[in-house]
């Protein structure tokens, strides 16, 4: 047992948050915590780091274990770089192979006995820590994360918010603490940051305690899931699709024994009023005894959470066109360009998913198409009769100062009876319609744009990163309403579960190219076309073997026979690099007296950094050949 937490509770003045949380997190264990917005999550993650300390209740970690904490606020040191902020995760490694350089410098001239002797025990310290592959770590984390080399030297203090985000979990994972709980660690990766992190997270030697409202990213992760619900938590064995049927039979279950609890003390409450004060009073009084132990025992029928219920009103029809671009090239005015010659084409009825890397260009390409930002070359227009409603990702374009009520009544135009009908549907209601907008929350800030949107009935609807900040149930009420909107849809993602579900059409933004694809996510990420391909396009799939790689069939089995052959050759080669280095650290851990010791840490470190780059190129093409083995079938 790793973590072990028994009726933890925990109130703000009148507000009970937590009443009675009792749950364990085992060694290795991968766990969601799951729950709405406001439920206590946050809270009992700040009890598990020590921000807060629970009023009742214990918390007991074990001995020498440690916790890292990926919260959603995060804290960078602002006055240094990426690569700096990075190696303070391994300040101890560093600073030992600092010093081994220094006693290297001396054994080189003139060393003493005890520097000898230091450098010998400091070497088998650094040996343990893994210290020779600490840098090339530190590289490969932060380009997993999304940072370029040229990245490396900029300074903290101008990333945005999801570059600290991201340099934050770089940080973690670095550390590689016993128990690592990520909150959120989603809201600012694309797609291809998100898949390799739950590839780490699937194979990482410590616990895991994932907070998130990514659907997909729970089912690949999670191997138990605790729910929060209403001050307390339940575990349920994973993974997560598993969580969600016994759920569902758990809340089926219980609500047909409340039904029938129900009835029983309906019926025994008649039978009282019937016969007491009459000649069967005393069996009155024993069925009221009845009746108040099965009142005070009596299964709760679960609560049905109020989720949101905005829908979209038939609008009118647009042209059949309803977005082009020609020839369009988008970058920078400092003649930086983020993608060229990009010929797109969004008929009325399409439902596009647009998705890419952070930076490849797909929020600058919306506010293209829409006027708001000029084109580098090429044209972009909307076609006729087009009513856009457009959701930024930043929501920039709401006064914080004004109330939800007087926002869309002043600024959308509507009655106020109307507009706090609209704002109730999107759960903004009682006296939060007279709080300011800047006191809301990043998700509530999102609803009151969606329900903006509602009131606008656009029949073209673009929406960029519209779940930042939404739970899992909001998530699904989203879905359903862009489901049954009638019109063009235009969504801007990195949630994998929204885009299977509400797109059938998918551009691809990348740095080389946009890739367009006519059917859904699923079917793009499979490899499997629901249709064919249009002839018109920047790039565009002609087949779904050579999705990827842009390869014929005949090349694409060449290059497998090419990988394999090279795959091979490196796993014999991290093989004999693995043996020589075994070789050596049982020289150095059986040094003779009359051994150079000094040669050997050199030939170890030189085995060391070999082994690392023959790992790196089996591991980049290994992937390379199991994606296009995939793509063969």
């Amino acid at each position: 047992m790793l973590l072990n937490i028994t009726n933890v509770t925990k109130a703000f003045g009148p507000d009970h948050i937590l009443t009675g949380v009792t749950m364990r997190i085992d060694a290795r264990e991968k766990v969601a915590l799951v729950g709405r917005n406001g439920t206590g999550k946050t809270t009992l993650l700040k009890i598990l780091t020590g921000q807060y300390a629970p009023d009742s209740g214990s918390v007991h970690l074990a001995r020498g274990a440690r916790v890292g904490y990926l919260r959603q606020e995060v804290p960078i040191d602002e006055g240094v770089s990426v690569l700096e902020e990075a190696q303070s995760s391994k300040a101890k490694e560093l600073e030992m192979k600092r010093r081994l350089e220094e006693l290297e410098a001396k054994i080189e001239q003139s060393a003493t006995e005890e520097d000898l002797e230091e450098y010998a025990l400091l070497h088998e310290h650094f040996l343990e820590s893994e210290g020779y592959s600490t840098e090339s770590d530190i590289r490969t984390i932060l380009i997993k994360m999304g940072f370029t080399e040229d990245e490396f030297d900029k300074p903290t203090s101008k990333l945005s918010g999801g570059e600290k985000t991201r340099l934050a979990i770089a940080k973690l994972l670095l550390e590689e603490p016993d128990l690592m709980i990520l909150d959120e660690p989603t809201n600012h990766l694309d797609l291809q940051a998100t898949e390799w992190l739950e590839g780490w997270i699937r194979g990482y030697h410590g616990a895991v305690l994932l907070v998130s409202h990514d659907r997909t990213f729970l089912d690949s992760t999670s191997e138990r899931v605790i729910e929060m619900k209403d001050g307390q938590v339940k575990s349920y064995p994973g993974p997560f699709p598993k969580f969600l049927q016994l759920r569902a039979e758990e809340d089926a279950r219980l609500a047909e024994v409340a039904k029938r609890q129900d009835i029983e003390i309906a019926k025994m409450d008649e039978y009282v009023r019937r016969f007491m004060n009459s000649q069967r009073t005393a069996q009155a009084r024993g069925r009221l005894k009845l009746m108040n132990r099965l009142i005070e025992g009596k299964v709760e029928a679960p609560k049905n959470d109020k989720g949101m219920k905005g829908a979209f009103a038939a609008g009118k029809r647009s042209g059949d066109l309803v977005l082009e671009t020609e020839k369009l090239t988008v970058g920078f005015a400092d003649g930086v360009n983020l993608f060229k010659n990009l010929n797109w084409t969004v008929r009325n009825g399409d439902r596009w998913g647009v998705i890419g890397e952070n930076g490849s260009g797909k929020s600058t390409l919306i506010k293209v198409a829409l006027g708001l930002l000029d084109p580098v070359e090429g044209r972009a227009r909307l076609g006729s009769n087009v009513v856009c409603g457009y959701f930024s990702q930043d929501v920039s374009d709401i006064d914080v100062n004004q109330t939800p009520l007087d926002f869309m009544v002043y600024e959308c135009d509507m009655l106020p009876a109307d507009a706090r009908n609209l704002l109730g549907r999107y759960l903004i209601s009682g006296d939060d319609v007279y709080r300011p907008i800047k006191t809301f929350s990043g998700g509530e800030k999102n609803k009151l744009a969606l329900a903006r949107l509602t009131n606008l009935n656009p029949n073209l609807l673009i929406l960029d990163e519209p779940t930042n900040h939404l739970d899992m149930a909001s998530r699904d009420a989203l879905a359903e309403i862009l489901k049954e909107y009638k019109g063009t849809l235009i969504l801007v993602s990195h949630d994998r579960w929204l885009l299977s579900n509400v797109t059938d059409h998918i551009l691809d933004v990348r740095k080389a190219g946009p890739i367009q694809y006519p059917g859904s996510y699923t079917e793009y990420k499979s490899g499997k076309a629901a249709a064919p391909p249009p002839k018109s396009s920047s790039r565009v799939t002609e087949e779904p073997k050579s999705l990827e790689i842009g390869l014929s069939p005949r090349e694409l089995s060449k290059e497998i026979s090419r990988l394999t052959k090279l795959v091979a050759e490196l796993e014999i080669q991290v093989s004999e690099d693995e043996r020589h280095l075994r070789e050596t650290e049982v020289q150095l851990a059986n040094v003779e007296p009359s051994a150079d010791i000094y040669s050997l840490t050199q030939q170890h470190s030189a085995i060391q950094e070999r082994l690392a780059g023959t790992m790196s190129a089996w591991e980049e093409n290994s992937v390379k050949l199991e994606k296009m083995s995939a793509l063969q079938g």
